[in-house]
């Protein structure tokens, strides 16, 4: 496999891709999709988000804000101090930087809940579920018209965990349990990664403990220390079509078979294929069904693809005009078998197979 580079675009601010690879970006307060063709201008200053296949844009400093969803230009309300967070079929979440939580359901507004924290929005199929995090508790509701409580689940002190002290002959502290993300539903199960590393599941009906996976299965590869297998952190990627979760670390890959149902996960260390080509990779960008498309960091200039199956790295490439430079490397995407890369300048640059 070999990737070239085919096209440069200058100051993008933001941009994503579409099940298909198209390419979307926002450059100078203008949006632009497929063909570099302009499809909205917000004249001053423009807010947008890519969620759930659709666009929304809005200008925001404006008397009366204007802006659109999908690729039509609408009028619509923007709540004072408000931000969009999600887009999902008729469903649009507000949430502002304090604690009131709007949502519309069609073409009406009405005041929902009340948070004091992190507030993260899911859609399913049976309407959507809203988590509010006060460190412990997990709370979700129901798309009724009384948005009722459908259940909680507490993580109490079951998964909290022992770190090693900062000093030696110290006793080690004791961690509270966590959610440190929340990787998406797959087969009525919700699935979370905690801050000890492992990964939850939790039946989206019931709010039921259905999985709990810590611990790993050395497979191929070197260890970095004795029993060491690695373990799930931010960059944790569920894959819905294909029943796995995986993440990269360095030069470990560690994947779970959702579908096997192990009560481990599997580990292996590729050391050998990130000294040949010199780099440590930690972020996902994409993935397929062979391959992930990954980069070393923000403060690194370097990328590369990994291949599931023969659990290596087959290519990688750097951008030498950001070399030493933070961040580097700001967002990486895969879509329709191209690479785009934003960097330190703002850069997007693209790359085909």
């Amino acid at each position: 496999m070999k990737f070239i580079f085919k096209n440069k675009i200058n100051e993008v601010d933001s941009f994503s891709t579409d099940d298909s690879g198209e390419l979307t970006y926002i450059k100078e307060n203008v949006l632009y999709a497929k063909d570099q063709n302009a499809i909205y201008d917000a004249k001053i200053e423009i807010s947008g988000l890519k969620s759930s296949g659709d666009w929304i844009c809005f200008n925001h400093t404006l008397e009366n804000p204007k802006g659109f969803v999908g690729n039509s230009n609408n009028n619509f309300e923007i709540l004072d101090k408000q931000i969009i967070k999600e887009l999902k079929d008729s469903f649009i979440y507000y949430g502002d930087r304090f604690s009131t939580t709007k949502l519309q359901l069609g073409n009406s507004f009405a005041k929902v809940w009340t948070v004091e924290e992190r507030l993260i929005f899911f859609t399913v199929s049976n309407g959507f579920l809203i988590y509010t995090k006060d460190d412990l508790n997990i709370n979700f509701y129901s798309d009724g018209l009384d948005l009722r409580l459908l259940w909680q689940y507490d993580l109490k002190t079951k998964y909290n965990w022992k770190q090693r002290a900062d000093y030696k002959d110290e006793p080690p502290v004791e961690k509270q349990a966590k959610v440190i993300k929340f990787l998406g539903v797959y087969s009525n199960e919700l699935w979370v990664v905690l801050n000890n590393g492992a990964l939850l599941a939790v039946n989206i009906e019931t709010g039921e403990e259905s999985r709990f996976i810590k611990e790993g299965k050395m497979i191929v590869g070197e260890s970095e220390f004795e029993d060491f297998k690695g373990y799930f952190g931010y960059e944790t990627v569920l894959d819905e079509k294909n029943g796995f979760i995986f993440n990269l670390s360095s030069h470990f890959y560690i994947e779970y078979n959702l579908v096997a149902a192990n009560k481990h996960f599997d580990s292996y260390s590729f050391k050998e294929s990130s000294e040949t080509h010199k780099l440590s990779l930690n972020y996902i960008g994409g993935f397929d069904a062979e391959n992930i498309y990954s980069y070393e960091g923000s403060d690194n200039n370097r990328f590369a693809v990994f291949n599931k199956l023969k659990k290596e790295i087959i290519w990688s490439e750097e951008i030498e005009e950001v070399k030493g430079k933070f961040p580097a490397i700001r967002d990486m995407k895969y879509g329709g078998e191209k690479i785009y890369i934003l960097d330190h300048n703002n850069a997007l640059h693209v790359f085909e197979k």
